[in-house]
């Protein structure tokens, strides 16, 4: 299965220019699923058939990144993301949460 998404997300930082600035975030987005063959099971006791869909997705979540130098970021963030993608003729819809970790460098 491939799933593609593509989110447009907005983040409000507590406390801007801190070395421990956490954040809140949230956006909107659209996704595409691309299944190598249909996936077959049971919806409160129906016969149900998934195959490729796409439709909108929403995430809301935070992170805290520290700036441990000038450069150097160490972060962390978690997310609750909508996927109304897939089971959507169902009215279902696909939530997960995801979290990451991350270092990056500022130029």
């Amino acid at each position: 299965m491939d799933l593609r998404t593509v989110d447009l997300d907005a983040a409000r930082h507590i406390r801007p220019g801190a070395r421990l600035a956490p954040y809140f975030t949230f956006g909107l987005g659209y996704a595409q699923a691309s299944l190598d063959r249909p996936v077959t099971g049971t919806l409160n006791g129906q016969a149900v058939t998934i195959d490729d869909d796409s439709g909108m997705t929403a995430n809301v979540g935070g992170g805290i990144p520290f700036f441990a130098t000038k450069h150097l970021i160490v972060r962390g963030d978690a997310r609750d993301s909508y996927i109304n993608a897939l089971v959507d003729k169902y009215d279902n819809s696909l939530n997960t949460v995801e979290t990451t970790v991350g270092i990056g460098w500022r130029f």
